[in-house]
């Protein structure tokens, strides 16, 4: 396929406030991307990514799956997301002892207990800004606790996790404050490790540590890189999803209305949320061999980003796609990626989503959104707001 007269650039701030009629272009018009400048290939429609995420053996996630990242061991070190079978097969089994369905279950009563005390503290002001207040608080909180992280100490390991995800206009790396902070999580994380080992508790780093299969254990690495992974990506998938979802229920008030009324749609309003505008908007591999697809050829060692961002609004298997419909049947998204790298940590954010909502309606039916209270965050691959003020009268 010849390139394209428009560019996809992750980079882009403009771009990043509206990607999806972009999406939109690729997906008709170059369905196997390419920019040759940035030097990366992409794939927009669903059964594409999806066809893609099921084929790890092709489309390797070893060199990494952040664009400006790919292929630079500093950056990757021993995150799960960063590795292919068996290697991750085997740190899955590892983690999932940490990550048992009765284990999170066992959390509701304590996240809707923290959902409920940041929301009463809103109660009665005429506007807030909810990502301050509320969503960016609640999953460090939720993660926190699952870690045994002190409460002390929950306010800096957000600060610390958002300064390694941030980008600066023009420079997709990490800036130099996001490199001292990934140093700073990552010696604040053997702290913590170092102490457990010395006195165990009756947390998930604890669990990590004591976990064994078949006669192995986690080294200090993985402990370590799992950790990290949950500091900043669980925190921010939760965070950008439950502001996404504020800002969307704003400019769809008969969605809405909806919850409002009823909330046993909540759990699949989540699911909607995820397919319509998901916090991960990208998952980025590495060809182990040539692909021949829509008419080209993507050479084996091409970088190749799988936008599931775009593939959840392709009508090709999404009817009426850029409306949000909170009771739209959904058999399957990409939101949270699909087959071995589906995210791990999904039932716990699916979890925390329904609670926050939930709790979220039962005090306000109605709000608006200021133009000048929006606030967005800007990175490669996560998508959402840094900053959203709702007025509630």
């Amino acid at each position: 396929m010849h390139d394209t007269e428009f560019e996809y650039d992750p980079y882009s701030y403009e771009i990043d406030l509206d990607p999806y009629p972009l999406y939109g272009r690729m997906r008709d018009e170059a369905p196997a991307y390419h920019n040759p400048r940035l030097d990366f290939w992409a794939f927009t429609r669903f059964q594409d990514c999806h066809d893609a995420f099921l084929d790890w053996q092709t489309y390797s996630s070893a060199q990494g799956t952040v664009l400006e990242l790919m292929g630079d061991s500093q950056f990757s070190g021993s995150l799960i997301i960063f590795m292919d079978p068996p290697k991750q097969t085997r740190y899955r089994n590892l983690v999932s002892k940490a990550f048992t369905p009765a284990r999170m279950r066992a959390l509701e009563p304590r996240i809707r207990a923290i959902t409920v005390e940041y929301l009463d503290r809103l109660e009665g002001l005429p506007r807030f800004d909810v990502v301050r207040e509320f969503t960016a608080k609640l999953p460090m909180d939720v993660i926190s606790s699952l870690l045994g992280i002190p409460k002390q100490d929950r306010d800096q390991v957000r600060s610390w996790s958002n300064e390694l995800l941030h980008r600066d206009p023009g420079n997709p790396m990490p800036t130099q404050r996001g490199i001292e902070s990934m140093l700073k999580l990552q010696s604040y994380f053997d702290e913590q490790m170092e102490e457990r080992r010395r006195q165990p508790k009756d947390d998930m780093m604890t669990v990590l540590i004591e976990a064994e299969v078949d006669g192995e254990k986690l080294d200090a690495n993985e402990i370590h890189g799992f950790c990290n992974l949950l500091a900043t990506a669980g925190n921010e998938t939760v965070t950008k999803l439950l502001a996404s979802a504020f800002y969307w229920l704003n400019a769809f008030p008969d969605q809405r209305r909806i919850l409002a009324q009823e909330p046993a749609v909540i759990p699949n309003a989540v699911e909607e949320f995820l397919r319509f505008d998901p916090p991960s908007q990208y998952q980025g591999r590495t060809l182990t061999r040539d692909v021949e697809i829509h008419g080209t050829t993507l050479p084996k060692g091409a970088r190749l980003m799988l936008v599931n961002g775009a593939s959840g609004r392709d009508g090709r298997r999404f009817p009426d796609p850029d409306r949000l419909d909170v009771k739209r049947k959904i058999e399957i998204h990409l939101g949270f990626g699909y087959g071995r790298h589906v995210c791990l940590g999904a039932f716990l954010a699916r979890m925390e989503s329904r609670v926050a909502l939930e709790e979220f309606f039962r005090r306000w039916r109605d709000y608006g959104v200021p133009e000048e209270g929006i606030e967005r965050m800007h990175s490669s691959n996560v998508r959402g707001f840094s900053g959203l003020v709702l007025e509630t009268s």
